[in-house]
């Protein structure tokens, strides 16, 4: 039977580390006696690396909902033009940087420019083109949100020592690499 218990991660997540664990046990044994001949490492991996990084935008979501964004994932969007401010951004460039469909940028940019977070101006170049701009409010919003992340995140690591968190992330990102993640690291 699955043990219930609950431990805090990060900032007011709970989130059950202990069934968690057990969970991804329990699955790996059922498969280990169906295919013995297979090394489960990599999948017991992979299923543990799916919840870090559910964790992980779940801490997001929560940093930017507290900090009055209607939807969390708004955030990417704002972000990405905090990170390019002053320029402004075209919806297509945000599209890809974030990696969101036009079709959901459309209704990410028409909820932030909503709350006065983001503008949408005429191109002066090209009069077809639409700039986003972050407005002031924005960019004191997008701060606070991403300290927020930093802290929830900082809170969720805290357990592994610098070279623990280092030797994770190195092994997070050439696992990404090999897999053709091809967003470079301004994005």
């Amino acid at each position: 039977m699955i043990q219930e218990s609950r431990r805090v991660v990060g900032r007011g997540l709970t989130e059950d580390i202990d069934r968690m664990d057990e969970y991804t046990s329990m699955v790996s044994e059922g498969w280990r006696r169906l295919f013995p001949e297979l090394d489960l490492a990599p999948f017991d991996t992979g299923i543990r690396a799916l919840r870090l990084g559910r964790l992980v935008e779940k801490a997001m979501d929560t940093a930017a909902t507290e900090r009055g964004l209607v939807v969390g994932g708004d955030y990417e969007v704002l972000g990405a033009l905090r990170r390019a401010h002053p320029e402004p951004l075209q919806p297509a460039a945000l599209a890809q940087r974030t990696m969101i469909t036009t079709s959901g940028m459309t209704g990410r940019l028409d909820r932030l420019e909503s709350e006065g977070l983001v503008e949408r101006r005429q191109n002066p170049s090209d009069r077809r083109a639409v700039d986003i701009h972050i407005t002031p409010k924005g960019r004191r919003t997008a701060d606070e949100i991403f300290q927020g992340i930093v802290a929830a995140v900082s809170d969720m690591f805290g357990s592994l020592d610098p070279a623990e968190l280092a030797t994770l992330s190195a092994a997070l990102r050439s696992s990404l690499v090999s897999l053709g993640d091809t967003l470079s690291p301004s994005d």
